[in-house]
């Protein structure tokens, strides 16, 4: 009786310990922020700085019972109206709010982030067991997936991005869908994409592209079947007939009910989630804000998209083969262009592919000898039979769609167009923009060349593990292919952190001043930075206009600090203090020569009051001056109110750090 139990319970002993491995791999390459929780954030900064403040604000606006759409701590006084921004992710503010109001903002963004890792492995590694029923195969594959490049680089800057262990779920998902066709495949199946869509839009859009692409892939498939149907060589391991959205003719009205299930559930996840976003895309009146929005710059498609090299040169970040492209590699964008597939898992896939093929060109001299002998019987040839053993149909499946989705998945990641002499080549992405403006980063298309690659390397690895017979060289083999990996892969270590509670002299200095006062920091531009430490120092900040609002006219009215009329309206928008940052300055597009700083003490509306290595803290002294451009009259009143409180009738920032 015992023997029976522990029999039944390996299985699932199993399982513990193969997730167990992918934490303590992700424990180790993300150390030492799991260490760290609430006083560092993982990542180098960028994106990641201003979604830890907003779920600050997210936080804040609960406590005070205000609406978390509209925040007047930031474009001061006008504030900013988040309700129709296509950025925010209500999946993401519904899940970490609890968090933070527990543990911290900076706790909740690394939780978000970090067990990123371990699920996309585990989800991956179920992915390529699905197809090829090999462990060892299934764990590089995890590997290849999870602690890609790509994912290394998003999760330093960006939640939502980091966050791709949905994807491979969804795959999962659709391929026993389309093997088993039940209402509760279907549940399934909507419940994983809309785990995809709601965490991040662009991977929900590139799905439902890919949910497309798999439907082709289908029709082809089902047709290619069809003309074998009719040789039982086809069923390949003992599995069942296959069937096809063309050859099953036995239930097709059923096959249409399943898909409808599917399409409406996942409909009813996802609208009401993107409803405030579609009402103000379709209003007859969209909000300025919302145009600029959802209508990115063109220009955008080509920086932020990619081309074949930057499938096959390794990150810049790697400390061991990272000199290549830092050295030869000069026009490279080091977050959206960093998709190294890594050469272990490209050659793992090309094995794959010829294996392929190989059981292909097997499957088809079984037909031709059986054609010209004029009999369908199965064992007309042992000899080729016996070597189609260990190749099942859904192995047979996986290479087939993967090999399909990967080559389409780096034809959309291209930029919009390519000349080649007097010819101009045109790429999807080119008609895409035309259909969904608001997506104009098609190199993140990579991460599905990534996962089939991944896939198509676990199925080429499981191919050669069955031909080793002895236990010890399989493992040497794949603990030489996880060392080469690790090479391949290498991120930054110790991985890098931002110090989230010790903040620069300048804020420390401002948390400490009494009064429910403004300021304004210069360079006058949108860097998350600013707002990251307004969660230490809780003053409200002129800074954080988004484009296409009143704010953002009135900031570029300011955004020269030696204009002598920019006090007087920074005085008139009720701002105490001016930070002045002259390092900023360095990279900054908001002056006439980039590097140059201004001199601010030829600004005679401003006076030093304080010094620091970083940065200088001036008193606005200038008589208060209107800005040309005007509000209509209930905008002008609800600013008049709120400048009044910044001028000291209003209540204390706060929302705890």
């Amino acid at each position: 009786m015992v023997k029976t139990f522990l029999s039944k319970f390996k299985p699932i002993q199993n399982k513990i310990l193969i997730l167990l491995f992918f934490i303590l791999l992700s424990s180790i390459i993300t150390y030492p922020t799991i260490f760290k929780m609430n006083s560092h954030l993982y990542g180098s900064g960028g994106d990641a700085l201003g979604a830890v403040w907003h779920l600050w604000w997210l936080k804040y606006a609960h406590l005070h019972r205000l609406s978390p759409e509209t925040c007047h701590l930031i474009a001061y006084p006008y504030g900013v109206n988040f309700a129709y921004a296509a950025t925010r992710h209500f999946l993401w503010e519904s899940l970490l709010l609890p968090v933070s109001l527990k543990f911290g903002e900076v706790f909740a963004y690394n939780f978000s982030v970090l067990p990123s890792f371990f699920l996309s492995a585990i989800i991956a590694y179920y992915l390529v067991y699905y197809f090829t029923k090999n462990k060892l195969a299934s764990l590089i594959a995890g590997i290849i997936y999870a602690f890609c490049p790509f994912h290394f680089t998003h999760s330093y800057q960006h939640l939502t991005l980091a966050n791709i262990q949905w994807i491979p779920l969804f795959f999962l998902a659709l391929f026993n869908l389309d093997e088993r066709r039940t209402y509760g495949s279907a549940i399934l199946a909507a419940l994983a994409f809309s785990l995809v869509f709601l965490s991040n839009y662009y991977y929900g859009y590139f799905v439902t592209i890919f949910t497309g692409v798999f439907i082709l892939w289908r029709v082809w498939y089902g047709w290619r079947n069809r003309r074998l149907s009719g040789y039982p060589v086809i069923r390949l391991s003992g599995e069942k007939k296959d069937r096809s959205l063309i050859t099953d003719h036995r239930s097709p009205l059923k096959t249409m009910r399943v898909v409808l299930v599917a399409t409406v559930v996942a409909l009813a996840i996802i609208l009401p989630a993107i409803y405030p976003i579609l009402k103000n895309v379709f209003s007859p009146k969209p909000t300025a804000l919302a145009s600029l929005r959802y209508e990115r710059s063109f220009s955008g498609l080509f920086t932020y998209s990619a081309h074949l090299f930057h499938y096959l040169i390794p990150s810049g970040d790697n400390p061991f083969i990272g000199g290549f492209t830092r050295n030869f590699i000069k026009v490279y964008h080091p977050v959206e262009q960093t998709l190294y597939l890594g050469w272990v898992g490209i050659i793992l896939s090309i094995i794959a592919i010829r294996e392929w093929r190989r059981k292909n060109k097997l499957v088809n001299k079984l037909i031709s000898k059986q054609v010209n002998k004029g009999t369908q019987k199965q064992n007309t040839d042992n000899r080729l039979t016996g070597q189609l053993a260990n190749w099942s149909t859904r192995t047979q499946k996986g290479v087939s769609f993967f090999l399909f989705a990967g080559i389409m998945a780096l034809i959309f990641s291209h930029a919009p167009w390519t000349d080649i002499g007097p010819f101009r080549i045109f790429f999807p992405s080119y008609f895409m923009y035309k259909i969904a403006p608001m997506f104009r980063c098609y190199a993140r298309f990579g991460i599905l060349v990534m996962l089939s690659v991944s896939v198509l390397a676990g199925i080429g690895l499981a191919s050669i593990l069955q031909k080793i017979k002895t236990p010890q060289k399989r493992e040497i083999l794949v603990a030489l292919i996880v060392l080469l990996i690790c090479i391949e892969f290498a991120p930054t270590f110790p991985a890098p952190m931002i110090n989230a509670v010790d903040p620069p002299p300048v804020y420390e200095w401002l948390s400490k001043q009494e009064g429910d006062f403004i300021v304004a920091e210069y360079p006058m531009e949108n860097d998350v930075e600013y707002l990251f430490w307004q969660r230490i120092h809780q003053k409200r900040l002129v800074n954080g206009a988004l484009p296409g609002t009143h704010a953002d006219k009135v900031r570029k009215e300011i955004v020269d600090i030696l204009d002598p009329k920019t006090p007087g309206i920074l005085k008139h928008l009720g701002a105490k203090y001016v930070i002045f940052h002259p390092e900023k300055y360095a990279t900054s597009n908001e002056v006439a020569i980039i590097g140059e700083i201004p001199d601010i003490k030829k600004q005679p509306g401003l006076r030093l009051i304080k010094s620091f290595p970083e940065a200088e803290v001036y008193e606005v002294m200038a008589p208060p001056i209107e800005p040309e451009v005007r509000v209509g009259e209930d905008e002008g009143r609800r600013m008049s109110e709120r400048v009044n409180r910044g001028n000291g009738e209003g209540e204390k920032v706060s929302g705890g750090r």
